[in-house]
């Protein structure tokens, strides 16, 4: 293998793939936090493996444009990823136990193979990293999309979703595990309150699969391969990603009587794993295109407002939760601080918005910005992974605590890592050198 070519791997597989990992194992720690959970956790994650992709795509000098690197497909990621946290998966990790719970306050549970675990994670995985793919592909700026392409594109993701919630209920058998021997189990709900839960998790994660596999199908039918590619690399590597690490159930049995936070290992973990398959789908879908014939150019006016307008708005909301985490761990009566916060954050947000919106309008000469519709570029991704990281720590818990101490630590290490490659990307932009292509 000669040089250029170690270099054009180094470049556009293994260092992105690594930033996404690292990126991807810190916001995923946080996700479950104080102050984050569901939605709003996978907004933190989501603006910033967002803004990462956008600023390894992105070129200065506009002299190579990549697949996935206009400002839409940041906004697009972000609101992916996001969405994908409305749901639960508290159900599934006792499942590698070989147990289903019924009734967790009274302590019953029945006995269940423990590939149901690696089945549920799987299926649960998929939609949970790939929604991010399904919402970035739509906005591929590789070829114009069509109104008919949009009819398509949304008559299969609302079909995907609603197909899946009508077999999930005419198939109980297929869809809830052990039903046949727990029926009369399931038709109790009030005695069998985990058994709720169970139907809801599982019901929302179908649904989500539905939703990703719509998407694809779309992509399918418009003949797409870029974004079939890049919808099922994502999908498909997370998945089996995530039915592997077996929500660290075996780490119990292996340092038995050791206590750890294993959950947020596992957590931290999970977010590895997806951000390895946003790497390698970076590498395989988002390489600089040949030919600007077909590529779709938006105005700079547009660029900017999007970009600036998804930034401030994932880092303010990620920023309100950090601080309510903080208020809950060091200071307690969490409504409280969850009030107090809305009541200063509000203003704050409505304020930001219009300054944006001001700024940009004020600043619209498009052939000013033909040449680098954003001249700040590099502002964007230090000020994310800055108030990110800063938001790790404080949310994080006492350094009196060794457990939180080690993940503080772990973070910090974490944060040495993407600051060492966003770095070095700066510099080859600063340079001009952003298209690596030679393959020999």
């Amino acid at each position: 293998m000669n040089i250029s070519k170690v270099h054009y791997y180094f470049h556009e597989l293994i260092f992105p793939t690594i930033l996404f990992m690292v990126l991807g194992g810190m916001t995923w720690a946080v996700r479950g936090c104080s102050g984050f959970g569901a939605s709003k956790g996978c907004l933190f994650a989501g603006i910033t493996l967002a803004t990462a992709w956008w600023f390894l795509s992105y070129d200065p000098k506009q002299q190579s444009i990549r697949p996935y690197a206009n400002a839409l497909a940041i906004m697009a990621m972000t609101i992916g990823i996001a969405f994908s946290g409305a749901r639960g998966w508290m159900q599934w990790p006792a499942f590698f136990e070989g147990r289903l719970c019924l009734n967790y306050s009274a302590n019953e549970y029945v006995p269940i193979p423990r590939y149901y675990g690696f089945i549920w994670q799987f299926i649960s995985g998929i939609p949970w990293a790939g929604l991010g793919a399904c919402f970035l592909a739509w906005f591929s700026c590789e070829r114009k999309v069509t109104k008919q392409d949009w009819i398509i594109r949304i008559v299969c993701l609302v079909g995907g979703g609603v197909l899946a919630v009508v077999l999930f209920n005419a198939l109980p058998n297929v869809f809830l595990p052990l039903y046949g021997s727990l029926k009369e189990r399931y038709m109790d709900l009030e005695n069998n309150p985990n058994l709720r839960r169970l139907i809801g998790d599982n019901h929302s994660a179908m649904m989500h699969l539905g939703l990703y596999l719509g998407v694809l199908v779309a992509e399918i039918i418009r003949r797409d391969k870029r974004n079939v590619v890049l919808i099922l690399t994502v999908g498909l590597i997370n998945g089996m990603g995530w039915s592997l690490l077996q929500n660290w159930k075996w780490a119990y049995n292996i340092w038995q009587g050791y206590n750890f936070n294993w959950w947020r290992c596992w957590e931290t973990t999970g977010g590895v794993s997806l951000g390895l398959a946003y790497g390698i789908a970076y590498f395989l879908t988002n390489q600089p295109l040949k030919t600007k014939d077909s590529i779709v150019i938006h105005k700079p006016k547009t660029e900017r407002m999007t970009l600036f307008l998804t930034v401030f708005l994932g880092i303010a909301l990620s920023l309100r939760n950090g601080i309510k985490g903080w208020a809950n761990i060091y200071l307690g009566n969490e409504e409280f601080w969850n009030t107090t916060l809305w009541i200063i954050f509000v203003p704050i947000i409505l304020v930001g918005i219009y300054l944006i919106v001001s700024y940009v309008r004020r600043h619209s000469e498009e052939e000013h910005f033909a040449s680098n519709p954003i001249p700040k570029y590099a502002v964007i991704i230090w000020t994310v992974l800055l108030i990110q990281n800063f938001i790790a720590q404080i949310i994080t818990g006492p350094w009196s605590n060794w457990i939180e101490f080690s993940f503080s630590l772990y973070y910090l290490f974490l944060f040495l890592i993407s600051v060492a490659i966003v770095y070095h990307y700066h510099f080859l932009k600063l340079l001009g050198i952003v298209d690596i292509t030679t393959r020999k």
